[in-house]
Order: C-alpha cells, then structure tokens, then sequence
C-alpha cells in the first residue's frame, strides 16, 4: 500500500512540473508561448491540480481509444514480422537460384548444355540428357517465377505495413484532438514529465537560435519555421545506441488499473553503463537541448526530414551533453552519453535512454519510435546500430 501511495504522490508531484506547450508555426508564436509561459508560471504549477481533473473527465474516452491504438501497434509488429519472414524467403530463392545458374551457366565460348547433350554414346543416352537439360531449365525458370511472385508479395506486404503505421498514427492524431477538446496535450499523460523552469531555459536558447536563422535568411517572423529552417535530409532513422537492452515500450498503459491512463511516450534502452555514447538517430539539426530538469534530466531535440515527412527525436535521461542547438548532426554523431540516477532527477531509476519520435518539428505528439526504427522485442538485446 506504501508502494502504491509513493508511485501517486510520484504522479502527482511530477504533474505539477508539467510543459505547458502546444505546437508552433511560426517564430512569432513561439516567442508568444514563452512569453505566455513566463507570464503564468507560477499560475501553471497551480493549475495541474485542474489538469488532473480534465484528464479524469478525459479517460473514459481516452481508455477506449488506447484500446485502439494498442490493437493497431500490434498489427504494425505482425506486418513487420510478415515482411521479415518474406524477405528471408526471397534471399533463400535467390541464393538457390544463383547455385543452378552456376552449373548451368552459358559461357562465351560454348554453350555446356550443348556439350553435354552431345556426348550421349547412345540415341538413348541423347534422349535422356536432352530431357535433363530441359528439366533442369524448366526448374530454373520455375525458381525465377517463385522469386518474382515473392517479390511482388512483399511490395503488396511493404504497401499494407506502411498503411497499418499510418493508421495506428491517425489513432494518436485522434487522441491528440480529444486531450485538447479538453485543453490537453500529449505532454499531460506523459509519464516523463518535464521541468517547467528547465522547459522555458531551453526554449530561450532555441529562440535565439530562431532568430539567428530568421535574420539570416531574412524570413518574416509570421513565416512558418518549416519554410524558413534548413533540415538536412535524411534517408531514414536509426539505433542511436550501438547495444543495448529493450526495457521498456511505447504505448498507453493504466500503472494502477484504476481507469487513469498514461502515455508512454518512447521506448527505453537500458543494459549500457553511465557514459556510453548516445548518436542521433539520423542526418539533422538539434533545434532544443533542456538540462537538469527535475523528470527527464538532460534532454536533446534533433530535426529531421525522413522521406520529406518532418520529424523530431528525442534523448532523455543524458549524463553528458556533446552537442549544441544548431548544430548539424550525422547518424554518427554523438549527441551525448547515457545517464542515470542524477543527483539532479527524480523520474529516473537506473542507467538507461528514453528515445522518443515526435511528429513534426516543434509539435507534442508522439509517434511509436518502432514504426521508424528497427528495435528488437522487449527485453531482448541488439548488438548495431542496424
């Protein structure tokens, strides 16, 4: 019972350290955020106690649709595993086929099912090697129509994961538009909560960042960050550890089972020691860095643009920070080190990296990081980055 009293009072202590943050458009309206922030930051710790009771207002629905989208989050890993599987097949069909093609293989010179027909001794002996040959072509032909089918099988598989990621995402959207009929964000029902005070530091730096950009590519303030920041492109994401441990998922979850849902907003990798070197996960810029907040420590934010669409990841949880906002970042740079049990934080048990993928730029919804990155099955370890 004491347990449970301390993970509430956790709960509760760490809701009054909430971001009060929508998403920006533009730089204009992120200065109006902060400014708002500043302005109301002592009503904003107060105010969590109201948030609370929005949220409780807010489950029945926010129950069912979890329900929904952890449903759909199963159906993206069978996709995934029905792709794999395939894939697999495809490279055992190639691989056979490559060892008939090279008994069988016509040279320059000779063609050898020629020269072997043509050693028959007898009439026989012709009859018998010619139907060798045409069987064993036959069967080669028949192996390159198994790889095509296979081939076309999985861009049919490629199409319907791709449409079971987008629709576990439009649940997310949709639960994102329930929280704010009732003046949430994602952020609400996330259990890494940040530190409101650390929250407005960092977005003072980012800002200026901001407006450094603004000015140099002589952008109006009104104008939309997305059409005046420059993102290097990137091709896809990738493990931002080299190894390591899944040791917990993304997804909704009821902690109590008391009707009182919760947003666990990435996937945590532990089985590294404080001081491992943590990379971005693809080609970007990092746009936000908060330090020492009071749930979530050292955090970074990188841009991305994967395949055009406009993403941000995030690091949680750092011991040291390697990187500054506006710095361009490869898949090979590293951005920090894995943290854990900071004197400094309080929502933090063990070694370990929360990484999280969040739609947009400068948006709050989170997006399952496994639907971007190939991680293993919870509490099953990877050795690359890969």
């Amino acid at each position: 019972m004491m347990k449970r009293f301390s993970k509430i009072f956790l709960f509760i202590f760490c809701s009054f350290f909430m971001i009060y943050n929508i998403e920006a458009k533009s730089l204009k309206q992120l200065r109006e955020e902060l400014a708002h922030d500043e302005a109301r930051q002592a009503e904003l710790i107060a105010e969590q106690k109201a948030k609370q009771k929005k949220i409780d207002s807010a489950n029945k629905e926010v129950g069912a649709l979890a329900s929904q989208i952890n449903s759909k989050e199963t159906k993206v890993e069978a996709a995934k595993l029905e792709v794999k599987e395939l894939e697999s097949k495809i490279n055992d069909k190639k691989k056979e086929i490559e060892n008939l093609l090279s008994f069988l293989q016509i040279s320059s010179n000779d063609n050898i099912y020629l020269e072997y027909v043509f050693q028959a001794k007898s009439f026989s002996d012709f009859i018998y090697r010619s139907a060798v040959v045409e069987q064993l072509t036959e069967y080669n032909n028949g192996l390159i129509n198994d790889m095509y089918k296979m081939i076309e099988d999985n861009k049919v598989l490629q199409v319907k994961l791709k449409q079971e990621i987008n629709s576990a995402e439009k649940s997310i959207d949709d639960l994102e538009r329930i929280l704010k009929k009732y003046g949430l964000d994602m952020n609400d029902l996330d259990k890494n909560q940040k530190d409101i005070k650390a929250d407005i530091k960092a977005r003072k730096v980012e800002i200026a960042e901001y407006e450094k950009v603004y000015k140099r590519n002589k952008c109006d303030e009104n104008l939309e960050i997305t059409k005046c920041v420059d993102v290097p492109p990137a091709g896809e994401l990738v493990r931002p550890l080299k190894s390591g441990r899944m040791t917990s998922n993304y997804g909704m979850y009821d902690p109590w089972d008391n009707g009182r849902w919760r947003m666990h907003n990435g996937v945590d990798i532990g089985g590294n020691p404080v001081g491992t070197n943590v990379y971005a996960s693809a080609a970007g810029k990092v746009n936000k860095i908060v330090k020492k907040a009071y749930c979530g420590g050292n955090i970074v934010y990188v841009q991305h643009t994967i395949d055009g669409k406009k993403l941000r990841t995030l690091y949680m949880h750092l011991h040291s920070i390697k990187v500054k906002v506006g710095d361009i970042v490869t898949a090979n740079t590293i951005i920090g080190t894995v943290g854990g049990n900071e004197s400094y934080e309080h929502c933090s048990t063990g070694a370990h990296l929360h990484f999280g993928v969040m739609k947009g730029w400068e948006g709050t919804t989170y997006y399952n990081p496994r639907n971007y990155v190939h991680f293993p099955a919870l509490g099953y370890r990877f050795t690359t980055r890969w």
